[in-house]
């Protein structure tokens, strides 16, 4: 038998985070982020969450920011409104998705760098690895627990944003909305003292600034 994943009707979605939460320094949107939940509603209707565990910011002055020599046809939704998504390919590789910050015009950014499984994770894990005999072989339960385990669907911006079914088509998107594909909601607070603060990965300008934030705890972490 084929497994069915549930659904969840719009009632039953979270509110997205307001659009003013966006509109905070960069680096206190990134810290905040930590904890909160990325709602992604599917073409079928079918709903997947994830717990946003490791954050980078990214501003206007910093040299590693994609917008630092100016405006682009690749980089226009940093200077957008905030709150929208700015996704970006990154080594030619994966998608990573961002959260644009600041207001309309200064191009700034949260980077969502991993993701723990809330809901849905054996959704998940078919984007991930694509349709695989394991559905057959193994009850609805038991896929969802090997899924929510797997570090692979959201340890890693290219993981998450593969996992999420996430390309530069979903460019701007609004993650105000609630009618959108994808948004950001409210989730568990984090306390400080869970907060692990410390330098950017992947990058070589602005590589000494302490601007990456992640949940010590969480087993979600790309790189410890």
């Amino acid at each position: 038998m084929r497994m069915t994943t549930p659904i969840l009707s719009s009632v039953e979605l979270p509110a997205p985070l307001p659009r003013s939460f966006y509109l905070q320094q960069t680096l206190i949107v990134a810290r905040r982020l930590l904890g909160k939940t990325l709602v992604r509603r599917f073409p079928d209707g079918t709903v997947a969450t994830g717990r946003i565990v490791e954050t980078e910011a990214y501003t206007a002055d910093d040299p590693a920011c994609h917008a630092f020599r100016g405006k682009t046809e690749r980089n226009r939704a940093m200077f957008g409104p905030p709150g929208h998504a700015y996704i970006h390919l990154n080594y030619g590789l994966h998608f990573c998705l961002n959260a644009v910050t600041a207001a309309e015009g200064v191009a700034e950014a949260a980077l969502i760098r991993a993701i723990e499984p809330l809901q849905n994770a054996s959704r998940l894990f078919r984007n991930y690895y694509g349709e695989v005999a394991a559905e057959d072989a193994f009850t609805p339960e038991y896929l969802e627990s090997i899924a929510r385990a797997d570090k692979r669907l959201g340890a890693g911006p290219g993981r998450l944003s593969k996992s999420l079914a996430i390309d530069r088509s979903f460019d701007d998107t609004d993650l105000a909305e609630a009618d959108s594909a994808f948004f950001l909601a409210e989730g568990a607070e984090v306390r400080e003292e869970e907060v692990v603060t410390t330098t950017r990965i992947g990058i070589t300008k602005g590589a000494d600034l302490p601007w990456r934030f992640y949940v010590q705890s969480s087993g979600f972490i790309s790189r410890r």
